[in-house]
């Protein structure tokens, strides 16, 4: 069996005493730990559901493989989970190996169902869909084993692919009971895209991350990144992709520093190879190596908390996007925001109230909106007041209202 995360709570009991009630028995499956923060943070807040019991089926995150046992959680990735631990693979050799480990599990996973069925499969992440229909066979094995489907949508489709995985991502959707998206706009693109019934959507907000990281002194936390007191630091921090627009911030900054040479940017974040490459690259053909400092590794949570703290500006130059964690963390911190105008940042965010919007791609505005914060102390403390009112909901709740997801995915 897996290993359930509130073993406390005895099927058919609810905590303190109250009504009795079947217990959900839920495989919370992100295997490959794609999203492994947005997963242990629900996965805690669930722990606490008297209702619900979870199974956390994935790999150890290799960046962090401590992240799940901080939490108190124990992951269970089904057979194999090896590839996090080995270090010094050459990346195709790597790549074939994870997928095979990958495959192994997914296989594993289906035969322990088979035995103990849950009653819930929460998919969180499916990494192969766009290439190969393994995840597909498993959803509709599991259905006709009677298993409902709940599946979170971050990204109606794959970033930075268009529309031409669009036909499998509907077939998904279609197995799944209940779908969860993180702001209007994802539901009503499921609806008008995919010809999903509304009554089948549930928007369930995106939680922060790193929010529980002990407090830092902006001052001592600038002092342990050598970032002078006089300095504005501007921070974009992510994993490294095309649609998250570093390329456009870089051209942006690159006219900042021809009327500002008293800030620094910091693009802090890990990536694959590729991306990586052609940021260091960017910054190099800009002439920005002075101006710009390339933190393109996995940062652990402790040391990324101090970028924020140290920071005075947060940047989100994205192209596109379903939902940003990024964002829920930054928000979190209460720093000034610049970010591109785009739906999911305008459900949170509002022009010149509580952040500065730009269009994505106009490098003058861009650079207009950066100066205009660098060189206004006064006004980066009133919007970092501001986006601290938003009120980010709490795991508590968002776990909560998931279960709700459950219970109605059940009352087919």
């Amino acid at each position: 069996m897996p290993a359930v995360l509130n073993p406390s709570t005895e099927a058919g009991e609810t905590r303190g005493g109250g009504t009795h009630c079947q217990a959900v028995r839920v495989t919370m499956l992100d295997l490959a730990s794609i999203v492994p923060y947005y997963t242990g943070h629900l996965c805690t807040g669930l722990r606490e559901v008297a209702e619900v019991q979870v199974a956390l089926a994935s790999v150890t995150y290799q960046h962090d493989p401590q992240f799940f046992r901080r939490r108190g959680l124990r992951n269970d990735p089904g057979a194999l989970d090896v590839m996090s631990k080995l270090r010094v693979v050459p990346a195709p050799l790597r790549r074939s190996l994870k997928l095979v480990e990958y495959c192994v599990n997914l296989a594993a996973l289906l035969l322990r169902s088979a035995r103990s069925r849950p009653d819930i499969v929460h998919v969180q992440f499916l990494p192969l869909m766009p290439y190969l229909p393994v995840e597909l066979w498993f959803l509709k094995l599991a259905r006709r084993l009677g298993t409902r489907i709940v599946y979170t949508v971050h990204n109606v489709l794959p970033q930075d692919s268009g529309d031409r995985h669009k036909s499998i991502y509907r077939e998904a959707y279609q197995l799944a009971s209940r779908l969860i998206c993180h702001d209007v706009e994802a539901s009503a693109r499921l609806v008008s895209e995919f010809g999903i019934d509304a009554e089948r959507i549930a928007v369930i907000p995106h939680g922060p991350l790193f929010a529980d990281t002990a407090w830092q002194a902006p001052s001592d936390a600038r002092a342990r990144l050598g970032v002078a007191p006089e300095e504005c630091l501007i921070l974009w921090q992510g994993i490294v992709r095309p649609y998250k627009g570093v390329s456009f911030l870089l051209r942006s900054w690159r006219q900042v520093c021809a009327h500002e040479p008293n800030a620094r940017l910091v693009i802090a974040g890990t990536g694959d190879s590729e991306c990586v490459r052609a940021v260091k690259d960017e910054v190099r053909e800009l002439g920005l190596e002075s101006r710009v400092r390339l933190e393109l590794r996995f940062i652990p949570i402790d040391e990324l908390a101090g970028y924020y703290h140290a920071a005075d500006v947060l940047v989100y130059p994205y192209r596109e996007i379903t939902t940003s964690g990024a964002l829920m963390t930054g928000i979190a911190f209460g720093k000034a925001i610049v970010s591109s105008d785009l739906p999911a940042f305008r459900n949170l965010l509002q022009d010149g109230v509580n952040a500065l919007l730009v269009r994505y791609d106009d490098t003058e505005a861009m650079a207009a909106s950066l100066l205009r914060l660098i060189r206004d102390r006064s006004l980066r403390a009133r919007l970092g007041e501001r986006v601290r009112e938003i009120g980010l909901p709490e795991w508590a709740d968002i776990a909560q209202q998931t279960c709700e997801c459950y219970r109605a995915a059940l009352g087919e």
